[in-house]
Parts: structure tokens; C-alpha cells; sequence
């Protein structure tokens, strides 16, 4: 029997003699500075990309990196308040789309588009499928205090986020072969899965969207001759919107026929959020976002848990002359001295979210021979596959609530300016797959090394990267003022024949520097013991 084929497509260091008059020097423009960017913030929307990877480990990241490395202290800025942020990312290891289709997108429109922009990376190894989005809610904010001798020894941060991030995992590559070709003669000419015994081992697919709100703390606790070290960390409340998760340990199955399907000893178990799902299926997309505004503000998905960011970095400055005595006139901050090597290490999104689980959720235990699926239909969507799944299975009771993983990182970064503002960055952002149940979202790990020109107002980063999914990315980051844009992977709209995965990342954001620095011996700040008798502006 032959049936026919179901296709699924698919920061430089303040020395302390500057410091000591750093609030106290006239710099004339910074007011008017401030206006207009206030004006252009008033005026414009931002996003902001779950990585900026040409950003990360740079000290002029300022709020956009506080969910990298929580320890912001020592920031050339005074304040970084971010106006709101929005983005997307998908990567994966199997299916290419061409090139071409990304700027023409007419092209998705074509019968034959699988076959003609579509192409498989077949390798032998398990496929697997990533999405992300994050916001950055308005007015998330950053702000640097201290005291005479050392104005940013200190940083506080108030940041929220809107997240969502989903996962398929461990899919082998004759069953995503099979599943991309269809069930039939066309997939069995190419697997060869006919007859054949299979096995698919802690087969998962997980879901989160969840908001967090974030007060870090941050403060430079060493800082003597040529070195500093600062901690920080933050503190936030977890509330759960949506969630859902489906595992197989240890799918073991045999298609006898092109309908005919044996599972053995097969475990499986999926839940999903209370009022996720319809009994007639998924919502469309606009009802789904008319709820997600309702739910908001409130915790109607789940109870509220607590997460937790925190991280360390460590600074070398050979040339930071904190003890000289030097000429007098004011200089801004971006024109003195960087650090010459600065390395920090974090571990992000440590916490779960706790959903209530639906009604409707199962856990069941699946042994049946030959069960014939050609004409399988589920009109009542949802309550269809519950009765076929009740009357053919071995269901077993689930509790009331499950818990979904934050996605944790573990990020590394190692910064280095080569000759004034050149430098180069390598970052490490490490998201393992902990979950011995597979009920862990995860991002995937990534390694850049990002050569940069960069000051106080303008940035150019490009970050070549590679990843676990085995992409090679080479990206590009602007910086200009308050206004960052940029991608992960520039190759895919000019040089790569297939793209496997995408990102773009923006930001607009009030960024207010230390305007002027004054150094320790102007004669407008001498003690009046010197027989002057100054003044102070």
C-alpha cells in the first residue's frame, strides 16, 4: 500500500586624582547634549536582540548588558536607560532556505519551494531547532554612584524582559527525514524506514514565555595599582505566561506498512500551561497576543518563583597613573586610557518557572501492534488526540503543576585593546541542556571572537562566531551614539548558498557619559593653602 506523501516543511578605569573634582568641572554642552537625545528618543522605537554579540563583554554595554555579566560597576556612563527593546532569533542544524528567498519573499509562494530553496545538511547527527524572542521594557535603566574619590565604585540596575524561547531536541536523522519527505514511498526510497526497527532516544520539545524583573547590584571590591575587580548580581521575580513540554526517553517503533505503525515499550509524557490550548487547538496568533496584553500583570498562568544572575570581572590597566600628579586641563572620559585586558565570567537565568499544568496534560505508556493511522482524524482537535491517546494507551495521573527550566548560561568573556581603541573580544555564552527530564529551554552555545574600534559614542564589532548546531557566522554590530544595530551573521544575505539560522539586533537608548574629567592638579581645585584662593564652578 502506497500512500501519498504529507510534507512538513519546515570600562575604563577612573583614576582616583581625576575623580576628585569629576562633578565638579564646568562642560558647557552636556545639557544640551541631553535635550536632543531626549528629542530623539521621544521620537523613535528600539529593539534589542536576545545576544548582542558584537556588544558582549564591551564596557560601553551599559543596561544592554546587565542580563550578560550583572557586574556593571566602573561604567564610563553615569546613566544607560533603555527606551524598549524587541527581537527574534532562529537557528538550526537541519534545513537551509536559500539565500535568495530572505530578500524575496515572494519566493515562499512557490509549489515547488521545498525542493527548490530547501536543503537538508544530512551528516548522521541528531537535528535539532531553536527560537527566541526578547523585550526590554521601557525605562530598564543603569545608573553609577560613588564617592569623591571613586564617582562610579558603585551600579544599580532596574531591568524587565518579556521572554520566550523553544526547543526541539534529539530528533534522529531518519525520523526528521522521514517527517521532511513524508510518510511514503518518496521518504522510504531516501531512509530505507520501512520495516525497519527504530529507535529515537529522549526525543523533546519545550516551550516558556515568561517575564522577569530584575534589580542588580553592582560594586568594584579590589582596586589597587593596575588591578580591579567588581561583582555584581540580580536578583529577579519569575511570572510564568505559557509553557508547555512533550518527551519520549525512549521511542522504540517500526512502521510495518505505510499506514501501519508498532510502538514498544515507550514511556511519553507532555503538559502544557491551564488554557494554552483549546479543545479545538492552538489560538491563531492574534488571540494569542490579545491574551498574552491580558495576562500581563498578572500571575493567572502559574505562581511566581525567583531568579538569579551573577558575575565577576577582573581589569588590568598598566597605564592608570592613580598616584601621579598630573598636568592641568580637563579631558573627557573616552579620550583617556582604556583597560588593557579585562576577562569576566557569569551565570545567567539560574531559577524555573512553575506553570499550572491543564487538565487535558497526559503521561501514558505506549505497547500496541500494527495500529492502522492512515485514516486518522481528529475533528475536536485537542479532545481527539486526549480519546485516542485514553483508549489506546496507559495513561497515568500527572500532578497539578510542572516546572520548566530557565534557560542558565554560563558566559565568558576575555577583552583586549590591541593599540588605543582597537581591540578584540572572545566571548563564550555556554547553554547546556541540564534537565534529566528534558523540561529545560535552552539557548544554543555560541564562541565568537570579535576584532572592534571603539569609544565613548561610536563602535564597529565584527564578531566571526560558531556554534554547537556547527553554523559559522560573521556579523556586524554599529554603534553611533545611542543607536546600536546590527546582525549575527551578515554571510546569509549575500555569501552563504543555504541560511540555517537568522538574528538582527537593534538599540536606542539614553546614554549619559562622564562629560569631563578634571585632573587633580587644576589650579581652579587647589586648596586654599597654596595661596590661591580658586573657585569652584
Amino acid at each position: 500500500m502506497n500512500k501519498s506523501s504529507i510534507n512538513f516543511c519546515g570600562s575604563s578605569s577612573t583614576t582616583k586624582g581625576e575623580t576628585n573634582c569629576l562633578m565638579e568641572c564646568p562642560c558647557g554642552r552636556s545639557g544640551k547634549v541631553s535635550i536632543l537625545l531626549l528629542f530623539a528618543l521621544l521620537a523613535t522605537t528600539t529593539m534589542q536582540a536576545q545576544f548582542f554579540m558584537g556588544l558582549r563583554g564591551s564596557t560601553y554595554g551599559g543596561i544592554t548588558n546587565v542580563n550578560f555579566n550583572p557586574a556593571i560597576a566602573n561604567s564610563p556612563y553615569l546613566a544607560d536607560i533603555n527606551i524598549i527593546g524587541a527581537a527574534a532569533t532562529f537557528n538550526n542544524n537541519y534545513v537551509g532556505v536559500d539565500h535568495r528567498a530572505l530578500t524575496h519573499p515572494s519566493m515562499f509562494g512557490n509549489a515547488n519551494f521545498q525542493a527548490d530553496y530547501m536543503h537538508e545538511r544530512v551528516n548522521g547527527r541528531d537535528k535539532r531547532a531553536y527560537f527566541g524572542m526578547q523585550v526590554q521594557g521601557p525605562l530598564s535603566f543603569m545608573v553609577s554612584f560613588g564617592n569623591k574619590n571613586n564617582r562610579n565604585k558603585n551600579a544599580i540596575a532596574f531591568s524587565y524582559h518579556a521572554n520566550a524561547v523553544a526547543n526541539v531536541d534529539n530528533v534522529t536523522e531518519v525520523f526528521a527525514r522521514t517527517a521532511y519527505h513524508g510518510l511514503g514511498a518518496q521518504a522510504n526510497a531516501i531512509t530505507g524506514y520501512l520495516g525497519q526497527q527504530l529507535n529515537n532516544g529522549n526525543l523533546s520539545m519545550k516551550s516558556a514565555m515568561w517575564n522577569d524583573f530584575g534589580i542588580t547590584y553592582s560594586r568594584v571590591v579590589y582596586d589597587k595599582g593596575d588591578h580591579l575587580i567588581k561583582v555584581g548580581g540580580t536578583l529577579k521575580l519569575l511570572q510564568p505566561i505559557a509553557g508547555a513540554y512533550g518527551y519520549v526517553k525512549n521511542l522504540s517503533y517500526k512502521w510495518t506498512e505505510y499506514d501501519q505503525l508498532s510502538i514498544y515499550n515507550t514511556e511519553a509524557k507532555y503538559a502544557y500551561s491551564e488554557g494554552l490550548i483549546t479543545t479545538n487547538g492552538t489560538q491563531n496568533a492574534k488571540q494569542t497576543a490579545t491574551d498574552y496584553m491580558k495576562n500581563a500583570m498578572n500571575f493567572k498562568a502559574g505562581t511566581p518563583t525567583v531568579g538569579l544572575d551573577a558575575g565577576a570581572v577582573y581589569e588590568w590597566n598598566p597605564n592608570s597613573n592613580k598616584n601621579e600628579e598630573m598636568d592641568c586641563h580637563c579631558e573627557t572620559f573616552s579620550d583617556k586610557k582604556h583597560y588593557k585586558l579585562a576577562a569576566g565570567f557569569s551565570m545567567i537565568d539560574l531559577g524555573a518557572l512553575r506553570f499550572k499544568r491543564d487538565p487535558n496534560s497526559r503521561n501514558f505508556y505506549a505497547d500496541i501492534r500494527d495500529w492502522n493511522v492512515g485514516n486518522a482524524q481528529f475533528p475536536d482537535g485537542l479532545q481527539s488526540i486526549n480519546d485516542t491517546i485514553n483508549s489506546r494507551f496507559v495513561v497515568q495521573d500527572g500532578s497539578k503543576f510542572f516546572n520548566i527550566v530557565l534557560p542558565t548560561r554560563f558566559n565568558l568573556f576575555v577583552d583586549y585593546y590591541i593599540r588605543n581603541d582597537f581591540g578584540v573580544t572572545f566571548t563564550a555564552m555556554m547553554s547546556p541542556n541540564m534537565s534529566p527530564k528534558q523540561q529545560m529551554v535552552h539557548h544554543v552555545t555560541t564562541f565568537a571572537l570579535t576584532p572592534k574600534y571603539e569609544n565613548k559614542w561610536i563602535g564597529v564589532y565584527v564578531p566571526l562566531s560558531v556554534d554547537v548546531f556547527g553554523n559559522v557566522s560573521l556579523g556586524t554590530t554599529l554603534r553611533l551614539g545611542p543607536l546600536t544595530i546590527g546582525t549575527q551573521d551578515l554571510l546569509g544575505l549575500f555569501a552563504k548558498k543555504y541560511v540555517y539560522n537568522a538574528d538582527i539586533h537593534a538599540a536606542l537608548k539614553v546614554t549619559i557619559p562622564y562629560f569631563k574629567i578634571c585632573k587633580k592638579s587644576d589650579f581652579r581645585f587647589q586648596k586654599k593653602t597654596t595661596g590661591f584662593k580658586g573657585f569652584r564652578s
